[in-house]
């Protein structure tokens, strides 16, 4: 009897676990992505290549599931990978870092899935969308209408309306603008922000893009 119960609530805890890591992944992503967004500039030294991909995506969302996957997962692995050499470094090799880690490697597989059709996905990739473990692309095409203010965790569909509806991200960016005047960057992929930019145009022919498919 005592077993039993012993190895149930190491089960139970187990999942707990588990669960809060998904959490936590999918916060991570939402303070990344919105830190792209509303503060990413093009000319920033390292991460000017990846903020070009980002306000990309604003301007072309499919594109990402027309680049290959190693290119999709790229950013991410290598960000994990880095987080994962600190982690071994301070609190050792241990089962939570490792799917800690792994959840966090696949945030781009599964943002580029929210935006497949689902002729483009597996049934397995399916399931795991319709079942809630993954995010869906209805809840991520929250994000991309306008103003594109909102849904920026691009793991789960749990975190972002607890986020939204307290106005985390809205609040961080008065603290931001009250302790160092500055603001968020405008986003120019809106309407009436002008023209689309020659070199989103360039991408368009060599990919041969047509407006139904953006």
């Amino acid at each position: 009897m005592f077993w039993e119960v012993a190895w149930s609530v190491g089960v139970t805890w187990v999942v707990v676990q588990l669960v809060l890591l998904w959490l936590l992944v999918d916060l991570l992503s939402g303070v990344l992505h919105w830190a792209e967004d509303r503060y990413g500039a093009m000319e920033a030294p390292l991460l000017g290549e990846t903020i070009r991909k980002n306000i990309l995506h604003h301007y072309r969302p499919r594109h990402i599931t027309r680049i290959s996957f190693l290119a999709c997962v790229g950013p991410t692995v290598a960000i994990n990978l880095g987080i994962f050499a600190v982690l071994l470094m301070t609190v050792g090799l241990r089962w939570q870092v490792v799917a800690f880690i792994g959840m966090g490697m696949s945030v781009n597989a599964v943002h580029r899935w929210a935006h497949s059709t689902p002729s483009e996905l597996n049934v397995v990739i399916r399931s795991l969308q319709r079942v809630r473990i993954i995010q869906t692309p209805a809840h991520h095409a929250k994000h991309h209408g306008l103003p594109r203010l909102t849904h920026y965790c691009a793991f789960t569909n749990v975190l972002n309306p607890v986020l939204d509806r307290l106005q985390v991200w809205r609040r961080a960016e008065r603290l931001i603008h009250l302790l160092t005047g500055v603001s968020p960057r405008i986003d120019e992929s809106l309407p009436g922000h002008g023209p689309t930019p020659e070199w989103v145009k360039d991408i368009d022919r060599r990919y041969r893009v047509s407006r139904s498919d953006w």
